[in-house]
């Protein structure tokens, strides 16, 4: 194959190469790495690459929401949604709006180079990472290197594609494919410090990504299903850069007024912009059930989420479920609580478990 054809397969080549990435031959994945994939397939896609386009997932629904230019934008980023292993459904809340005014940036290939290679080194939660940028080819930027974290993998590339003149970003970066426990689920003990950089000393241990994304949106919808006050309604989360955007429906004003109030707490959180809207409860009722039915429902549910060496207990009442036994990891404590936050007729989960670990049970 001679180098003129092979530049022009190079970002289809690619593109498969990600689409390899999000579609690993394994069961349960976490709703925070299927968000994470559509992330970036999104970031590589020649025709949505440019977009603000939030992302968020629950029981592998994921749910997209931004603005793009066309309506065959939102065509093609539900289906890039849908191409993920572990999306059980794609709801696409993309709005078709007039495309902007602004001038287009005009920048050189070099001159591109020489800033997302500068911006790459200025972003300190990289510093455990070794990212080079590869090549520029009108205006495309494909990185290239190894990531410490598959959070680092994305921040790269969303660090990328800031940069004025970028119009889409390309991955050969190598990272892991799996979120270690402490990048994403550590505990609240060791929540990473604002403004904390990687490899200096930290009241509490920090993460490799000293503001973790994936951490805060976990923590404010830990909040939003437990909080007994939220009644935050269909709430969805997407945090870039400690900056959390909430959108969705909430039943009143005020509900959605204290969705902002409890975000802003979660360490780390730098601003949160809420785009909710207001649906009444009579627009939009709740599903009811007897408080045993539901139980025997959250039960099944946990069972199919095979979270492996849990002994979970299952109590409800006035549809308020709790939870009390033991976990393994943090994760695992997590996705219990998603799983009967999101089954039918609960309201709210009591989340009373413990992670123990087999080592720990053996003592």
């Amino acid at each position: 194959m001679n180098a003129s054809r092979w530049k022009h397969l190079l970002p289809v080549v690619l593109t498969i190469a990600l689409f390899a990435a999000v579609s690993p031959a394994r069961a349960g994945v976490s709703d925070a790495w299927i968000t994470t994939k559509v992330k970036m397939l999104l970031l590589n896609s020649p025709s949505v690459g440019g977009m603000a386009i939030n992302v968020d997932t629950d029981d592998g629904r994921v749910t997209l929401h931004g603005k793009v230019d066309t309506r065959a934008e939102r065509t093609e980023a539900g289906r890039i949604a849908r191409a993920g292993t572990g999306v059980v459904e794609v709801r696409n809340l993309l709005q078709v709006v007039a495309p902007s005014r602004r001038a287009a940036v005009k920048a050189t290939d070099a001159h591109i180079k020489t800033a997302v290679t500068d911006a790459l080194a200025a972003e300190h939660s990289l510093s455990g990472s070794s990212v080079d940028v590869k090549s520029v080819d009108k205006g495309v930027v494909l990185l290239s290197g190894k990531a410490e974290t598959l959070s680092d993998h994305l921040l790269a590339m969303e660090v990328t594609a800031a940069v004025p003149g970028v119009k889409r970003v390309a991955s050969q970066i190598e990272s892991p494919d799996e979120f270690g426990d402490r990048e994403i689920w550590f505990e609240d003990s060791t929540a990473p410090a604002v403004g904390a950089i990687p490899g200096t000393p930290a009241v509490a241990p920090a993460p490799a990504n000293a503001w973790s994304d994936g951490w805060i949106t976990t923590q404010v919808k830990m909040r939003f299903m437990t909080e007994a006050d939220m009644a935050a309604g269909d709430v969805h989360v997407d945090t870039h850069r400690g900056v959390v955007t909430l959108f969705g429906t909430v039943p009143t004003r005020a509900a959605g007024d204290l969705a902002v109030r409890s975000s802003s707490t979660v360490p780390g959180v730098r601003s949160v912009t809420s785009e909710l809207r207001i649906v009444s409860a009579a627009a939009h009722p709740m599903a009811s059930a007897a408080d045993d039915v539901i139980a025997n429902s959250i039960r099944k549910r946990l069972t199919a989420a095979d979270l492996k060496d849990s002994h979970i207990t299952v109590d409800v009442k006035s549809s308020t479920a709790r939870l009390s036994g033991t976990v393994m990891s943090a994760s695992h404590r997590y996705s219990a609580v998603s799983v009967a936050y999101g089954t039918p007729g609960v309201h709210r989960v009591q989340n009373d478990l413990r992670i123990e670990t087999v080592q720990t049970s053996q003592r």
